[in-house]
């Protein structure tokens, strides 16, 4: 029976396990972990591979399993006490248009030659997906919520632009800020929508929303908040 094909070393000899795994070449040192494979639990997680020979080279985010096993914590909601795994890599979604650059040829992405110059500061930003607001459900309901560093440069008007708040009727788009009380509840903070055209010129710095809203022990927390276009 011949052997098999994979994109990293081309056909198999023929040996059902070449190199001490099922791959047909060497153990792979990045991209992702194979099953089977994982020498002193050091497999890198979620890792882009490489291009195969003959394609434009293009570097993914990379998340990895330090050697001591210790792992950053990754955001969740207050008081949760389940573990949150990493998100994946951002996709083109049409509720949320700012997770991906669009540039100026209508493409995803930077233009090839080009590289992106990221902003000095952001700020923390929890966005919290429910058809029903945070604060009139039960304590401790169910709930999904997106987290995102965010420019503390940009506007209210880009945020909710750039999170699907783009409804005709300007009145329906808007950002609730709400607070963790303790317990799984939720409380009411200011609401802004974007037919008040001053407000939507603020940016988030200076509605406080800064760099200082890291979440870390001691400093302040992130920002929560809400965002409708119904």
């Amino acid at each position: 029976m011949s052997g098999g094909w994979n994109p990293r070393a081309g056909w198999d000899s023929g040996n059902p396990n070449p190199g001490g795994f099922n791959g047909g070449g060497p153990a792979p040192t990045n991209g992702f972990p194979l099953p089977g494979y994982n020498p002193a639990n050091t497999v890198p997680m979620y890792s882009y591979p490489q291009p195969m020979p003959g394609q434009p080279f293009a570097q993914g985010p990379i998340y990895t399993m330090p050697q001591n096993g210790f792992q950053h914590p990754v955001p969740q909601f207050p008081d949760q006490q389940d573990p949150r795994f990493l998100n994946p890599h951002p996709v083109v979604t049409p509720d949320s248009a700012a997770l991906n650059f669009q540039n100026s040829t209508g493409g995803v992405g930077c233009e090839p030659g080009y590289n992106y110059y990221f902003p000095a500061t952001h700020t923390k930003l929890h966005v919290i997906k429910s058809k029903e607001a945070p604060w009139r459900l039960a304590p401790g309901m169910a709930m999904h919520f997106g987290a995102y560093h965010v420019p503390t440069h940009c506007t209210l008007g880009e945020i909710m632009k750039g999170f699907g708040a783009c409804n005709a009727d300007a009145k329906k788009n808007r950002v609730t800020e709400v607070n963790p009380g303790g317990g799984g509840r939720w409380y009411k903070g200011m609401t802004w929508s974007s037919d008040d055209k001053d407000k939507m010129k603020l940016t988030l710095k200076e509605l406080g929303w800064d760099q200082t809203r890291s979440g870390r022990t001691g400093e302040k927390p992130v920002v929560w908040v809400w965002i409708t276009n119904t």
